[in-house]
C-alpha cells in the first residue's frame, strides 16, 4: 500500500483510480422529482397512540407517514373561529329572552291573582290597561327575532 494515496481515498498504488471514478456510472436510487423533505412531529399519549395504531391497521396502508398525510390532507378539517362580538350578542340575546319569559310568567301570575281577588270581569278590565304595552312587547320580540335571523344568515357560518 502506498502511503501517498491513502489521503485521497484511493488504495491502489497505480494512480489511475481517478480516471476510473469519472468513467464509472452512478449507482443508487434515482432522485425523485417531487422530493418529500418537510417533516412534522406529533406527540400522542398512550390512549391516543393506541387509537392511532388501530386506525392505521384498519386502513390497510403499509406506510405510516403516508397514512398520516392522507388523514391530514384528504379528510376535511373543521376550523372554528370565535368572534367576540357574536358571542356577546348571543349572551345578551339569551339574557333578553330570560327576561321575556320572566315577564310572561309574572303577567300570568298577575292575571290569575286578579281573577281570584276581583273576579273575571273586573280582572279583564284591569288587564286591558296592560294589554297595549303587552302587544308592543310582543312586536318588539318579533322584531328582535327577525334581526337575529338576518344576523345568523349574514355572519354565522353554515
Amino acid at each position: 500500500m502506498n502511503i501517498k494515496n491513502v489521503g485521497n481515498g484511493t488504495f491502489s498504488g497505480n494512480g489511475k483510480s481517478k480516471e476510473k471514478d469519472k468513467n464509472k456510472s452512478k449507482k443508487g436510487r434515482k432522485p425523485k422529482a417531487d422530493k418529500q423533505e418537510y417533516r412534522y412531529m406529533v406527540r400522542l399519549n398512550k390512549a391516543e397512540n393506541e387509537r392511532f395504531l388501530l386506525l392505521f391497521r384498519r386502513s390497510g396502508m403499509k406506510n405510516m407517514s403516508r397514512f398520516m398525510a392522507d388523514c391530514v390532507l384528504n379528510n376535511p378539517v373543521k376550523i372554528a373561529t370565535v368572534d367576540k362580538s357574536v358571542l356577546d350578542y348571543v349572551i345578551l340575546l339569551s339574557g333578553f329572552f330570560e327576561q321575556f319569559r320572566a315577564i310572561k310568567t309574572n303577567y300570568n301570575q298577575v292575571f290569575h291573582a286578579l281573577i281570584r281577588n276581583f273576579g273575571e270581569q273586573k280582572a279583564c278590565s284591569m288587564m286591558k290597561i296592560v294589554e297595549k304595552s303587552t302587544l308592543q312587547f310582543g312586536l318588539l320580540k318579533r322584531e328582535i327575532e327577525e334581526i337575529t335571523t338576518k344576523f345568523r344568515e349574514s355572519c354565522l357560518p353554515k
